[in-house]
Order: C-alpha cells, then sequence, then structure tokens
C-alpha cells in the first residue's frame, strides 16, 4: 500500500528539467549616474517589485528592468523594442545620458536546477527571486560600469604616455602649456569620476540577509573577473596620479625659468639704460 502511494506521489510531481525557465538578460551603460529617487516619483507607468536599489519594475508579464545608481539599467527578458522605449522614458533621469554608449552585456540564467551555479556565461538557480535578480542585475552591471572606466583610463594612459614620450625627446616645443594643463585636467577629471564611482562597487546590501545570495554574488564576482579588473584599474589610477606630479612639476620648472629669463632680460635692459643715461652724461 504505502509502495502505491510513494509512486503515485512520484507520477504527480514533474522533473526539474519540464519546470525549468531561462532568462536573457541584456544589461546597457546609459550615463554617468541614475537619480532613483527622481525616477520612483515620477515613473508611476510600471509596478515596482523593490524601491530598494537596485530597484526592479515590471514592464510586462515575466519582463523586468533593474536600475542601479551608477548609471546601468539591466533587463530580464525584454525585447528590443521595449528596451529602447523604456531607455527613452528614463533618459531624462540618467546624467549625461547616451544611449549609444557602447558598454553592454549578456547572461543566460535557468531556473530549475538542482544546485546553483555559474560558469561559461550562464547561471543556474534551483529556483528565482527578487533578491536574486538584485545580486545577479548588480553584478552584471558593475562589469558594464567598470568597461566604461576602464576604457576611459586606458585612453588616458594612453595620452599621458604620449606626453611623455615627447618630453623623453626633448620636444618640448610641440608641448605648449595650455595644452597640456588642459591634458592634465582631462586626466585627472577622468581619475576623480572613476574613484567616486568606484565606492559604488560594494557589495550589495541584499548579500547579507542570506548565506546563498552572497554566495552567488561571489560566484558571479569571480565569473566576471571584477576582482582583478578592479585591482588593475586601481594600478592605473595610481600610475597617472604619480605621472600627473611629474607633468605638474615640469610645467612649474618651466614656469620658473621663464621667470628667471624675463629677470635676466630686466636686468640687461636696466643695464643697458644705466650705460646709455651714463653715457650721454660723457
Amino acid at each position: 500500500m504505502m509502495e502505491e502511494q510513494a509512486k503515485r506521489e512520484v507520477v504527480k510531481t514533474p522533473p526539474l528539467k519540464k519546470l525549468r525557465k531561462s532568462f536573457s538578460i541584456f544589461s546597457c551603460y546609459l550615463g554617468e549616474k541614475i537619480d532613483l529617487k527622481k525616477l520612483q516619483e515620477n515613473l508611476k507607468k510600471y509596478p515596482y517589485i523593490t524601491r530598494d536599489p537596485p530597484i526592479v519594475l515590471k514592464l510586462a508579464l515575466g519582463q523586468y528592468a533593474v536600475l542601479t545608481k551608477f548609471g546601468v539599467v539591466t533587463f530580464w527578458n525584454v525585447p528590443k523594442r521595449l528596451r529602447e522605449e523604456f531607455i527613452q522614458e528614463i533618459s531624462q533621469f540618467v546624467e549625461e545620458f547616451d544611449k549609444n554608449y557602447p558598454y553592454f552585456d549578456t547572461l543566460k540564467v535557468f531556473i530549475g536546477k538542482e544546485t546553483e551555479d555559474v560558469k561559461f556565461g550562464k547561471v543556474y538557480l534551483t529556483k528565482i527571486d527578487k533578491e536574486k535578480v538584485q545580486v545577479i542585475s548588480f553584478v552584471i552591471s558593475q562589469s558594464v560600469a567598470l568597461e566604461r572606466f576602464e576604457k576611459e583610463i586606458e585612453q588616458r594612459v594612453s595620452e599621458l604616455e604620449r606626453l611623455i614620450g615627447i618630453l623623453r625627446l626633448g620636444k618640448i616645443k610641440k608641448l605648449r602649456e595650455k595644452d597640456l594643463l588642459r591634458e592634465i585636467g582631462d586626466i585627472l577629471a577622468v581619475r576623480q569620476r572613476t574613484i567616486s564611482h568606484l565606492s559604488l562597487f560594494d557589495k550589495p546590501e541584499t548579500t547579507w540577509e542570506r548565506a546563498e545570495l552572497e554566495r552567488l554574488y561571489n560566484k558571479l564576482f569571480y565569473e566576471f573577473e571584477l576582482g582583478d579588473r578592479f585591482d588593475i584599474l586601481n594600478e592605473k589610477i595610481r600610475f597617472l596620479a604619480d605621472h600627473n606630479k611629474l607633468l605638474l612639476d615640469f610645467i612649474s620648472t618651466q614656469r620658473g625659468h621663464f621667470l628667471e629669463m624675463i629677470i635676466i632680460i630686466l636686468i640687461l635692459i636696466e643695464l643697458l639704460i644705466f650705460l646709455g643715461e651714463t653715457f650721454l652724461k660723457w
């Protein structure tokens, strides 16, 4: 009797494979930052799954958008047309908005696995909930935002190396002080902007609530190589800081030499005037 009941229970329970669902994730960079407070105050069209950052909105049945403070929005199963419409709707809340930024990433999430894992751009979950949506979206958003800063810092490092190369070859005439100061200003601005945003790349508070969320975050963090990328970025920031100081010292020295030349010229002029007056007296 018990064996027959057990068989009936097994038949009633569908296998995990049939229960498995999947999500296609698309994450893209829109601008410096998203004002989540103003967005929530003004955007009433969509229901909010959670209002704590990163905020999750339901765009349609089974389709979601997750927004972070640092300018990245992550879409879950959202078709391109709806993505474009939503991006246009929130553009007014994005600082330095540009829909054509070339920074984006994709991910596949599968639900209904016996164990949870992350590998080769795919996330396998036993089940899905809003906290896991937040964690997954947060990490891929970190990766996308980090790519923006990586590219920007790399450009400035290349520019700085070009300036140093000119100085090393002694081609000082090619560097006008005004141009040099502008380049240094641009480099410092990028460095400061990057540093100010790095504080936003901390572990999300959600991971402190459940051990499984922290494990998921750590696996995603490793998958996107965020630790190594952070270290490399910080190293380049230190490089910019050190060499900016050298360039500023060079400008200061050049100004010192210029002032010395002016003083010498003034002394010579005064000497000539003195000699001229003395000659006239004779």
